[in-house]
């Protein structure tokens, strides 16, 4: 993904909260460089989470080894806030150190006021978090739904955000998913990157009327699947067209009856298929030695030879 460096910078005089509308306030662009700032402290009850936040989830324990840090060696970057009433702001970057400090019982934190719009809120919430790299796929889509009505057009809005045009409409395709893959998204995140979920649109699209209701179903046993680890997310389109493809044929694949877990005591070590392409026994690295490895082997092939002769 292509992002576009981000940068942060003017001056606010110490211990000065100034209006927003102020021409006086530095433009924020970013939340990288704060060179050449000065901070001010406001009180936590004044201020207010951006309301662009695309992050669904915060870990606790990540905010606990944020809150330790701050204890340990201090705030190493204020917050960046804009005013929104007289004694009211919000947060334009820096949310979890907010929150941290919330977490510390602390009443006030380090704060550098800068002016920005609503979409500069917008970006910016989306451009602190995708550059770390952590926030998921149905994050940004739902952010970037949020604020696209603030831009002229969507090429405005995927150079806002560093975007390639193509790449940005894989995120719209969470939109187009059914109810109930979008309320797994809502408590899992991320469950379903763009191009899975773009791929799964795409199936979904193009299935006929008659086969529709069969689709959403495999695609119900597919998230399942993809929740217990025995399914990777960019084999679901695939699995909902040969699903299909055997239906249309006259088969009747069930895939809870064609798939058996294999077991050691209750822990589970593998699995036994069955398929139109075959038989596939398949067990984890680790559970068989060498040693048995080779004489299930030989068995194997010992069934298969006594086959050919009966």
């Amino acid at each position: 993904m292509k992002k576009k460096p981000i940068t942060v910078s003017g001056l606010v005089q110490s211990g000065v909260i100034q209006n927003n509308l102020d021409s006086s306030l530095p433009k924020f662009k970013g939340q990288t460089d704060f060179a050449n700032t000065i901070a001010v402290s406001v009180p936590l009850e004044q201020i207010q989470p951006n309301p662009y936040q695309p992050r669904r989830i915060f870990p606790e324990s990540e905010l606990q080894e944020l809150a330790a840090s701050i204890t340990e060696i201090g705030l190493i970057q204020p917050i960046a806030v804009r005013k929104v009433t007289e004694n009211g702001y919000q947060i334009i970057a820096g949310e979890r150190r907010f929150r941290a400090f919330k977490q510390l019982n602390k009443t006030e934190i380090p704060c550098v006021l800068f002016s920005a719009t609503d979409a500069d809120m917008a970006v910016m919430a989306i451009a602190e978090n995708v550059s770390r790299q952590d926030l998921s796929d149905y994050e940004i889509s739902k952010s970037i739904r949020q604020v696209e009505k603030q831009f002229p057009s969507k090429t405005s809005l995927a150079e806002a955000l560093g975007f390639q045009r193509e790449d940005m409409y894989r995120y719209f395709a969470f939109d187009a998913l059914p109810d109930f893959v979008i309320e797994k998204l809502e408590t899992n995140p991320r469950l379903l990157a763009r191009n899975a979920a773009a791929e799964i649109k795409r199936v979904l699209n193009k299935t006929s009327p008659e086969h529709h209701e069969f689709a959403l179903s495999v695609l119900v046993e597919a998230l399942t699947l993809l929740e217990q680890g025995e399914i990777d997310q960019t084999k679901i389109a695939q699995l909902i067209e040969q699903k299909i493809k055997h239906l249309s044929a006259g088969e009747n694949l069930d895939l809870d009856k064609k798939k058996e877990h294999l077991f050691i005591n209750t822990k589970k070590v593998g699995h036994f298929s069955l398929s139109t392409k075959g038989i596939e026994v398949k067990i984890a690295a680790g559970v068989l030695s060498d040693e048995k490895s080779t004489t299930l082997k030989k068995i194997i092939n010992e069934f298969l030879n006594s086959t050919v002769t009966e």
